[in-house]
């Protein structure tokens, strides 16, 4: 990347072949002491342990649902039960065990957040050995997927990236919280227009709740600039392939990305 000017854009790296995704590496994980069986598991990045996961529901389900109205402690106990049909499982990496806690406290503290703003996070899970933090399936596109397909070739449409994205961040602020992983993998454009920060390991608690001057509004314009150099959309991709226009948006609204 061209470092001329300032710091780099903080993208991801460039993907491996997908053959190299194992489509079945998560069997069976526990929450709350209860086995949930996967039945399709994906790997979304392989620098991360991080997975999608498409879990097996009994077929009495509905009822077991249905008689949890009457008795909510059976959500306690089971709690497998109650999760949606996809999940996302973010196994705790070795070596990053204080990430990890700052990841559960950050997620505490932005509870009126949570399923908006940021994944909802459905609890600490286990999985092969490990802690996990089991979360909320999002449909949509991080902002470097959508680098990789295309270019943001008009003003409007890095116009409806800032605003999405600085809704984001100014609501994080609001809770006294810095996020200082800007990387465009880190954040997702959800298919309602919104955007959904994740990866919140290294965000910066008990911080100034005012969006003026602060670190985060600091992030977006910076990220911004960046985005709004095209030598800098250039992504190395080993397949050569060049990029194409991602879809404008209308009226200053994001354009819904089915992912």
């Amino acid at each position: 990347m061209d470092e001329d000017d300032g710091q780099p854009l903080q993208v991801a790296s460039p993907p491996l072949p997908s053959s190299l995704y194992s489509t079945n590496m998560v069997k069976e994980f526990r929450i709350g002491g209860q086995l949930v069986l996967a039945q399709t598991s994906k790997l979304l990045d392989p620098r991360r342990t991080v997975y999608r996961l498409e879990l097996k529901q009994p077929l009495f389900l509905p009822l077991i649902q249905f008689f949890a109205t009457c008795c909510p402690r059976i959500r306690t106990y089971y709690p497998g039960w109650f999760l949606p049909p996809i999940i996302i499982l973010k196994k705790r990496k070795a070596g990053w065990e204080d990430e990890f806690d700052r990841e559960k406290q950050v997620y505490e503290v932005l509870k009126p957040l949570q399923g908006t703003v940021i994944p909802y996070l459905y609890g600490e899970g286990v999985y092969d050995g490990s802690p996990a933090l089991v979360l909320s399936f999002i449909r949509g596109k991080t902002v470097y997927e959508l680098l990789r397909e295309g270019r943001l070739p008009e003003d409007k449409d890095l116009e409806a990236l800032r605003n999405c994205l600085e809704d984001a961040l100014r609501a994080l602020t609001g809770y006294g919280v810095e996020y200082t992983d800007m990387k465009t993998d880190n954040f997702l454009l959800s298919d309602d227009g919104r955007a959904t920060v994740v990866d919140l390991e290294q965000a910066e608690l008990n911080r100034a709740n005012v969006w003026e001057g602060s670190t985060n509004n600091a992030n977006v314009d910076h990220l911004m600039y960046q985005l709004s150099e095209p030598r800098r959309l250039a992504l190395r991709r080993s397949t050569g392939q060049g990029l194409l226009p991602i879809p404008g948006a209308a009226k200053g609204q994001l354009v819904h990305y089915r992912g």
